[in-house]
């Protein structure tokens, strides 16, 4: 089985997508999106190369979770190896794919190649277009609002239409403390330049924020 280069992975996680998900942080993307709160994931020659049978297993060993999201760092430019995992996955468990792309999914259905059409015919809810930071937005699960909540499967589509009637608004942000010294962040930020505001006043106590 082939390999996946990431940037992080987390579980459970409840901010980005239904239910409780684990989600997986791709290595490598060429938007560099103005605002961005994870350039850190940009680099193709960062990040951490795993076997994507040591991924599914991690995956499969996460109690009480619904399925998985897919970030980045930008998730198409690794199609092949994200198909493979998602096919080897749901061989032995029925878990639903959000998936994140700064391509439209009308670029990819018409543009994209084999591996990336291939890999959306896998996912259940894609999240498409770039991050604009003059657009942000308190939205549920993305960013700005150019971006799109585009259902690609029934998967999701009952719960979609119930949590908009209740407000598209931001499912918040997790945090988890690894060090004494160390802060992460996980979801979508209600407000622009939370990071850089946050992390300034993290760093004023010796704290390093990640995200």
């Amino acid at each position: 089985m082939s390999q996946l280069t990431i940037f992080r992975r987390q579980s459970p996680v409840k901010v980005l997508g239904p239910y409780q998900r684990a989600v997986i942080w791709v290595q490598g993307c060429d938007w560099a999106c103005h605002g961005c709160i994870v350039p850190e994931s940009w680099s193709k020659t960062e990040g951490e190369v795993i076997n994507l049978t040591d991924l599914q297993a991690w995956i499969l060993e996460q109690p009480e979770i619904e399925g998985i999201t897919i970030s980045g760092g930008e998730p198409m430019l690794q199609a092949q190896p994200l198909s493979q995992l998602v096919d080897s996955i749901r061989q032995k468990k029925d878990l639903g794919v959000v998936c994140y792309t700064g391509y439209s999914l009308e670029n990819l259905q018409k543009t994209g190649t084999i591996a990336q059409k291939q890999f959306l015919s896998r996912i259940d809810l894609l999240i498409d277009g770039l991050y604009n930071k003059n657009l942000h937005d308190n939205l549920l699960w993305r960013g700005s609002s150019n971006q799109g909540l585009r259902l690609l499967s029934k998967r999701y589509q009952t719960l979609l239409e119930e949590l908009l009637d209740e407000g598209d608004i931001s499912a918040g942000l997790e945090f988890i403390s690894t060090t004494e010294r160390e802060l992460y962040f996980t979801g979508v930020p209600h407000q622009a330049d939370f990071r850089e505001t946050f992390e300034a006043k993290l760093q004023t106590k010796g704290i390093l924020l990640r995200a």
